[in-house]
């Protein structure tokens, strides 16, 4: 023990820091944790969030507008029906005049007709259960299917019905009242089909199935051009002259 207030010997301080290094060395290789900034005690790095891009969905093409061909059986009311023109035949047949040189009641199959903007596509609807299967309505002889539709097979049937020497004015006649269309029909006046018969139930004279009956109709216009004209030559001279019969 040191006297008060007396300084230590060079041995005593010499001593002393042996020990104090000693104690260094005995705790570090007696297993002594040592504190150090080493990467597992350092604060974990957040990483900046990962935005996903998406990419923008393509822009919808423009829509056309819709164009239809003229079939045999066709009027303008039946097509503006049908595809649903905005105004009827009326607007159809100013879509169409560059076309329809004839005006509106005599158009023609192979025709090719504007119908306006088309109407936008909608999304395809949930499939509905299947339905059992319905029973045939009973054939009616007004909706009879008739025998002979295309121009070609009418003109064949009026051959087997008007004569040989007065068939090339008659088929003039229908080529230009109707277009071999059994159900023309003339937006204006209503008459009606192959001869455009005014009123179309004028044929019902030739048969009760006129509205469909191909052969029904011409057996009319042949009856009519022999009763008003004496022959369809005759009213085939007339037609090129007042342009109707």
């Amino acid at each position: 023990m040191l006297p008060v207030n007396a300084r230590p010997s060079l041995f005593a301080v010499g001593s002393i820091k042996r020990i104090v290094a000693a104690a260094v060395v005995v705790g570090v290789g007696a297993g002594i944790p040592v504190v150090a900034a080493t990467a597992a005690n350092a604060a974990p790095v957040k990483s900046a969030p990962v935005h996903s891009v998406q990419a923008a969905a393509p822009a919808a093409a423009p829509q056309a507008p819709a164009g239809y061909t003229v079939l045999s059986g066709d009027s303008l009311t039946k097509i503006a029906t049908t595809h649903n023109v905005q105004g009827g035949w009326q607007k159809l047949y100013d879509l169409n005049k560059s076309v329809l040189t004839n005006g509106p009641d005599k158009i023609y199959p192979g025709q090719h007709l504007t119908l306006g903007a088309a109407a936008p596509a909608q999304a395809p609807a949930a499939l509905a259960p299947a339905a059992a299967p319905a029973k045939p309505a009973a054939a009616s002889p007004l909706a009879a299917t008739p025998v002979a539709s295309t121009p070609a097979a009418l003109q064949a049937l009026a051959a087997s019905i008007v004569p040989a020497n007065q068939l090339a004015s008659f088929d003039q006649i229908i080529s230009h009242e109707s277009g071999w269309n059994i159900h023309a029909t003339n937006p204006s006046s209503g008459a009606y089909g192959l001869p455009q018969a005014l009123p179309g139930n004028k044929m019902a004279s030739a048969g009760s199935d006129w509205q469909n009956n191909p052969a029904t109709q011409l057996k009319w216009a042949l009856q009519y051009m022999n009763t008003v004209y004496g022959s369809p030559n005759a009213a085939w001279a007339f037609w090129q002259v007042h342009q109707a019969y």
